[in-house]
C-alpha cells in the first residue's frame, strides 16, 4: 500500500500538536491590541506541552519509522512554536518607526538563524543525557519574560539576542527529568499567570 503523510498521524505525537494549535493561536492574537498578552500566554502554553511531549510519546507503542517521524514533527513544530510565534507577539507588540523597527528586525534575524541552526543541530547530534546550548522552548520563554519589562526597542532586540546567544553557546544542560522537568514548567506557568492578568488589566473598564 502506498503511503501517505496522513498514515504518520499518531496520537503519540498529540502534545506536539497541542504546542502547534497553541502557536497558532498565539499568531492570531498577536495581531490584536486587547488580546496580545494571551499571545504569549499561548507560546508559554505551547512550552508546557513541548515539556512532556517526549514523556508522552514514549508511553505509546510505535514502530520505529513513527519514532523517527514523531522527532522530525517535533522540530519543525518548535520552529512555528517557538520561533515564527515568539516573532510575530514581539513584533507586534514592538515600535513602529524605522529605528526601532530595523533593531527587531536585527534581533529577529539573528534569534531565527540562531533556533534553526540549534534544531538542526540537535536532530544531527541527539544527546539523551543533556542539552549543548539552551533548547527552544527555553529561548522564547526569555524573550516572553522581558515582555513583562518596559517596552522598547532595545529591551526587545537585547532579549531577542540574549536568547540566540544562548541557544548556539556550547554549554552542557542536564535534561530535566522528573521532578526537575515538573520544576521547569513552573516559568511558563508564571508567564501564563502574568500574562493574563496583563490581559485582565487591559479587559477591565
Amino acid at each position: 500500500m502506498m503511503r501517505a503523510p496522513v498514515h504518520d498521524l499518531h496520537v503519540s505525537n498529540l502534545l506536539t500538536y497541542t504546542a502547534l494549535a497553541a502557536a497558532v493561536a498565539a499568531c492570531m492574537m498577536a495581531l490584536d491590541d486587547s488580546t496580545r498578552p494571551l499571545a504569549a500566554a499561548a507560546v508559554a502554553l505551547a512550552a508546557i506541552a513541548d515539556t512532556f511531549d517526549g514523556a508522552f510519546a514514549r508511553r505509546f507503542a510505535r514502530t520505529p519509522r513513527q519514532a523517527r517521524c514523531g522527532t522530525e514533527i517535533d522540530s519543525l513544530v518548535d520552529a512555528i512554536a517557538f520561533g515564527a510565534a515568539p516573532l510575530v507577539v514581539l513584533f507586534a507588540a514592538g515600535p513602529h518607526d524605522a529605528i526601532g523597527a530595523a533593531c527587531l528586525w536585527i534581533g529577529g534575524v539573528a534569534y531565527a538563524l540562531a533556533l534553526i541552526t540549534r534544531l538542526g543541530f540537535y536532530n544531527v547530534e541527539p544527546d539523551a543525557t543533556a542539552f549543548v546550548g539552551a533548547p527552544a522552548p527555553a529561548a522564547a520563554l526569555v524573550c516572553l519574560t522581558a515582555l513583562l519589562l518596559p517596552s522598547g526597542p532595545w529591551t526587545t532586540t537585547l532579549s531577542l539576542l540574549l536568547a540566540a546567544a544562548l541557544m548556539l553557546a556550547p554549554i552542557r544542560i542536564p535534561r530535566p527529568r522528573g521532578f526537575g522537568r515538573a520544576m521547569f514548567a513552573v516559568w511558563p506557568i508564571a508567564l501564563i499567570a502574568l500574562h493574563a492578568g496583563r490581559y485582565q488589566a487591559v479587559m477591565s473598564p
